[in-house]
Parts: C-alpha cells; sequence; structure tokens
C-alpha cells in the first residue's frame, strides 16, 4: 500500500516537474497549463508537498458552500422577494384606479357650480370628436350661435386667468402643430383649472385678469392644428397635472356642454 502511494506521488511530482526549490513549474509551459498545473497541485498534493494547499482547498470549500447557499436560500428569497414587489405594485395600481374612480365623490371641490353667471344667448353645441386622446384625457366640441363659428367662449366657473400661450404653430392641417391660442382658467374654491385651444389668437384676457362664470374667455377659433373650428378642452390640477380619468372630467365637461346650451339670458 505504501509502495503504491509513494509510486502515484512520484508520478504526479513528474507530472508537474516540481523542483528541490519548490517552483510550481518551468518556466516554458504554456499558461493555460500553468494555471492547470497549480490548480491539481494545490487540491491533491499533500500539505508536506505544499503548504499552500490547505487555503485553496479551503477557498474551494467557501465557493462551494456560497455557491448552494444560494442556489437553496438566495435564489428561491430574491424570486419570492421579486413576487411580493410585483403584487404590491399591482395593489398600488389598483388603490389608484380606485381613487380615481371615486374622486368625485371624495373631493366635493370638483362638484360643478350652478351659481349665477353673466347673460349670454344659447350655443349649438357639435361633438363628432368629443373623445380626445391627443393628449389622453382631452375633450373636442365646436360652438355655433346664430350661424356663426368665430364666437365668445363663456367661462365654466368665476376665476382667475391662471395662464394664456400659443402651443405648435398654425398652417394648413398637415404643416400645423398644437393646440394654437390657449387660455387657462382657475375656478375659485376649487384645485383645478380649464385649458381651453384653437381659440382666435390673441382673444384670451391677459394672465390674472378675474373672470365672471359666463363671461367670454376667448372666441373660438382655427389656430394651431385643427380641421376646422372646435374647443379642445382639458381640465388639470393647479399643479399642473391633467386630470386623465374621464370619470372625473367628463361630468364637468357634459355640465358645461348643457350650461352652454341653456344659456343665461
Amino acid at each position: 500500500m505504501t509502495s503504491t502511494r509513494e509510486s502515484t506521488l512520484l508520478r504526479m511530482k513528474k507530472y508537474l516537474r516540481i523542483s528541490r526549490d519548490k517552483k510550481l513549474f518551468q518556466q516554458k509551459a504554456k499558461p493555460y497549463k500553468l494555471i492547470f498545473s497549480y490548480i491539481v497541485k494545490q487540491l491533491f498534493l499533500p500539505s508536506k508537498y505544499n503548504h499552500n494547499s490547505g487555503r485553496v482547498k479551503n477557498f474551494f470549500v467557501s465557493l462551494m458552500f456560497i455557491f448552494l447557499l444560494y442556489i437553496t436560500v438566495l435564489s428561491p428569497l430574491i424570486k419570492t422577494g421579486v413576487k411580493i414587489v410585483q403584487q404590491t405594485a399591482k395593489k398600488i395600481i389598483i388603490f389608484q384606479d380606485w381613487v380615481e374612480d371615486n374622486f368625485s365623490r371624495i373631493t366635493p371641490w370638483l362638484k360643478p357650480n350652478y351659481s349665477k353667471s353673466d347673460k349670454f344667448l344659447p350655443y349649438k353645441i357639435y361633438t363628432p370628436y368629443f373623445i380626445d386622446n391627443t393628449p389622453p384625457g382631452a375633450y373636442d366640441f365646436t360652438l355655433e350661435q346664430n350661424g356663426k363659428l368665430e364666437v365668445p367662449i363663456p367661462a365654466p366657473c368665476q376665476g382667475t386667468i391662471r395662464r394664456t400661450w400659443f402651443q405648435g404653430k398654425n398652417g394648413s392641417f398637415r404643416t400645423a402643430k398644437g393646440a394654437g391660442q390657449i387660455v387657462e382658467l382657475m375656478c375659485d374654491g376649487t384645485n383645478y383649472y380649464w385649458l381651453m385651444g384653437h381659440l382666435l389668437q390673441g382673444s384670451p384676457p391677459r394672465k390674472g385678469t378675474r373672470i365672471n362664470k359666463g363671461q367670454p374667455i376667448g372666441i373660438q377659433g382655427l389656430t394651431g392644428r385643427t380641421s376646422g373650428h372646435h374647443i379642445h378642452a382639458q381640465i388639470h390640477y393647479r399643479n399642473g397635472q391633467r386630470i386623465t380619468n374621464r370619470k372625473v372630467t367628463r361630468p364637468l365637461v357634459e355640465n358645461y356642454i348643457k350650461f352652454l346650451r341653456k344659456g343665461s339670458d
């Protein structure tokens, strides 16, 4: 048994070319052979032939332990954590949808104001493309009065002109861009404002002007990219965020249209 072991060691020493001064390998050997020889030596030779074999063995044992730990413990934990995050995100989205769906009931400031307004004659309202998703949450409708389309736009509420500005450029339907002349009206006692576009350029009152309900806030026009006279309407929160949930905004727009059709003469 002893002779067999000694012969095995002699063969390994010959294969690894271990010299008396404990050099690991000959300098003329190829790099990949040097690495392979070093690993074999560290793993299989007894410590009396190689004083560093214990450290290398411990390293590989630790590496194997970490790999097994990852497979048996860390990997399942990571997968479970990812599932929990995904489920939490879905619940957050569901909660946000619920808040949006019930927003008009839990926030009374979004209820339309039916107070007295300035006098104006009833309008004919056309809504062939009422729902507008450019951008999402917008509405389009056309006002007509006595056969005219360039008509004053009554304010949907009492408030203050927040801003007037021009978006895009005028031109043909193919070359024009944006909503053209825009006016923003912040409604008193609320946390939202109306944005209306495609107005006659230069028609809106100046920023900071106080407006009564029913008082003109501009003239319906053809500015920006439009195929015909109409109002592009959006409703935004005070901070500028556009309200895209139509369950919240549509009642406001429909009540405004009823208000325009009824008039206040």
